[in-house]
């Protein structure tokens, strides 16, 4: 059962400016303390308090480490990411034009950037982490900004932001996107995947990433774009439900100075996250889920081994 008690929080909402909010989770997925939050008025989950004492510096340099065990990706999660990307790619191909001048904002490894310059776009990445960062840079040989989204300073204008399981990292993230949304041409595109924290399929207990700062449903990712000046042209669950793919617009003047008030009641997501807790047991597919996995981690070290990133990419790339 999710509890639902009334809190005060540390830090405000960043939608709503208001602390008060329900009680979502109290431990993170591995049992360690992480108290989630959701702010009563405008439904948006947050950890709280922020479990760093400087959020930047643990990205830049110890975020991969700790959650997949490496400074610099091996083969196999290039070829991952590489699959990744191209499912991406045809999600944003048919918006923006061939010419397009291009900003994969959480780079990452480079994946996307690599595969956006090789369809003849121009593309640039902006990326924290220093090893991940200068992978791509020395690796790919793509052009990539080391620095947080807040120190970012670009002189051109870009057509596409696009910002892949990012987001719910910032720490600012109105800040950021605000400050991002700058580079952005009237009328430019900013594209958001995020996990949709409403996912059936995902235990309850293993929901809370001590790195996931924010957590996001259909109804609060739109409520926070709008505040950074973005409109929603689109926003829904995609693939089995997991991830949450938005397309946003720029749009003309200051950002929007909005209260936080929604067309939704935020409750509905905390019932939501109730009705989800218990039909994940219920599912028998959900106790079956390593054999698929397994069969997916065998592929990726089967294709990628013995050979480099970009080998990896070239063929990927060349074949779709």
């Amino acid at each position: 059962m999710v509890p639902s008690s009334i809190v005060k929080t540390s830090r405000a909402c960043p939608i709503s400016n208001c602390k008060d909010a329900f009680l979502v989770a109290e431990k993170d997925r591995h049992g360690a303390p992480l108290r989630n939050v959701m702010g009563k008025d405008s439904g948006l989950i947050f950890v709280d308090p922020v479990p760093f004492e400087n959020t930047e510096e643990f990205y830049k340099t110890e975020y991969r480490k700790s959650y997949k065990g490496v400074h610099r990706p091996k083969p196999k999660h290039i070829y991952r990411a590489g699959l990744v990307a191209l499912e991406r790619y045809e999600r944003i191909k048919n918006f923006i034009s061939k010419d397009a001048a291009c900003l994969d904002a959480g780079s990452s490894s480079g994946e996307f950037v690599y595969l956006l310059k090789s369809r003849g776009y121009r593309a640039e990445g902006a990326e924290a982490n220093e090893p991940y960062a200068e992978y791509s840079r020395s690796e790919l040989g793509i052009s990539v900004s080391i620095l947080p989204f807040s120190k970012f300073k670009e002189e051109q204008q870009f057509d596409l932001i696009t910002m892949f399981h990012v987001l719910e990292h910032l720490e600012h993230p109105i800040r950021d996107l605000t400050h991002l949304t700058k580079c952005l041409k009237p009328n430019g595109k900013f594209v958001i995947e995020v996990p949709n924290i409403l996912y059936s399929d995902m235990a309850f207990s293993h929901k809370w990433h001590p790195g996931h700062l924010f957590s996001y449903t259909k109804n609060t990712l739109p409520l926070l774009m709008m505040k950074a000046g973005l409109e929603t042209i689109s926003c829904s669950p995609i693939g089995d439900g997991g991830n949450l793919w938005g397309v946003f617009q720029k749009w003309g003047g200051q950002p929007n100075s909005c209260s936080g008030s929604t067309d939704f009641d935020p409750s509905d997501d905390l019932r939501a996250l109730r009705r989800g807790a218990r039909s994940y047991y219920l599912n028998p597919k959900n106790y079956l889920k390593f054999i698929p996995k397994t069969l997916k981690q065998l592929r990726e070290k089967a294709e990628s081994r013995f050979r480099s990133g970009i080998e990896i990419l070239d063929e990927l790339y060349r074949n779709d």
